[in-house]
C-alpha cells in the first residue's frame, strides 16, 4: 500500500524508485519459464535496467507500448512484450487515455512467424474511454490473420468480457488474479487478468505470485490444425 502511494502520488523519483524491486520481478519471471511474456506498468525510464535482467534469463527481444503519464510527474506507465525469438512489432495511432490513475496503460502488437500477439492493460471499466480502448482492440485484431494471443491486464472479469471477442477462447480459465494487497484483497479478490487465444489449444496454465498485487498468469499453448 505504502509503495502504491508512492508511485502514484509522490513527485521525486528517487523515492519512487526505492519501492521498486526488479530483482523480484524478474526472479518470479524466470519461474515462469516462458517465451513471450508481458509485463504491465513499467515506470519510463526503467526498461533499460529490466531488459538488462531479462536478457540474462534468455529474452532477446522487446517491444515497448506507452500509456498514461503518472499524475505527479511526466514519466508514462510501460508496457512490454519480451520474446525469446524474433517477431515484427505493428504500430498503431495511440488509443484514448486519460493521465490518471485507472486511465488506461499501453498496448503491444507483434507478429511473429506463426501468430500474432497482443499485449494490453486496459484502464478501469467506470472510465468513460475503456468502451474506446475495447473498440480499438476489436478494429486492430480483425485485421490479424491467424493464429492470435491476447494477453494483459483487462481491469474486467471474462464474463463481462468475453461479449466484446467473439471467436477467442478463455484459456487461464477465470483465475481470480487481484487483489494480493493485504487488507484489500478481502473487499476486491477478480479475475481481471486473462490470456484468451484463436487457432490455440492448451496444455497447461497456472499462476505464481511474487511482489506484485496482480498474480502472474501463464499458458502453455499448443496449435491447433
Amino acid at each position: 500500500m505504502v509503495g502504491h502511494y508512492f508511485v502514484h502520488f509522490q513527485k521525486d523519483p528517487k523515492k519512487v524508485e526505492k519501492f521498486v524491486n526488479l530483482n523480484e520481478t524478474l526472479e518470479i519471471v524466470g519461474k515462469s519459464k516462458a517465451d513471450i511474456l508481458g509485463i504491465c506498468e513499467i515506470s519510463e525510464g526503467q526498461e533499460k535496467d529490466i531488459c538488462k535482467g531479462l536478457r540474462k534469463l534468455g529474452y532477446k527481444y522487446f517491444y515497448f507500448g506507452r500509456g498514461h503519464k503518472f499524475k505527479y510527474s511526466n514519466k508514462h506507465v510501460i508496457e512490454l512484450l519480451a520474446s525469446k525469438f524474433k517477431g515484427k512489432q505493428l504500430n498503431y495511432k495511440i488509443w484514448p487515455l486519460v493521465n490518471r490513475l485507472g486511465g488506461g496503460g499501453g498496448f503491444v502488437v507483434c507478429k511473429f512467424k506463426e501468430m500474432n500477439v497482443f499485449h494490453v492493460h486496459l484502464a478501469l471499466p467506470r472510465r468513460g474511454f475503456f468502451e474506446k480502448q475495447i473498440e480499438y482492440m476489436q478494429k486492430i485484431l480483425k485485421k490479424l490473420n491467424g493464429r492470435t494471443i491476447v494477453m494483459g491486464d483487462f481491469n474486467y472479469s471474462w464474463k463481462d468480457l468475453k461479449k466484446y471477442f467473439p471467436g477467442f477462447k478463455l484459456v487461464t480459465e477465470e483465475y481470480k488474479t487481484c487483489s494480493l494487497t493485504p487488507v484489500m484483497k478481502w473487499f476486491y479478490n477478480k479475475d481481471v487478468d486473462h490470456i484468451f487465444v484463436k487457432g490455440f489449444g492448451v496444455e497447461s496454465i497456472g499462476t505464481l505470485e511474487g511482489r506484485s498485487d496482480h498474480k502472474l498468469i501463464y499458458a502453455d499453448l499448443k496449435r491447433l490444425k
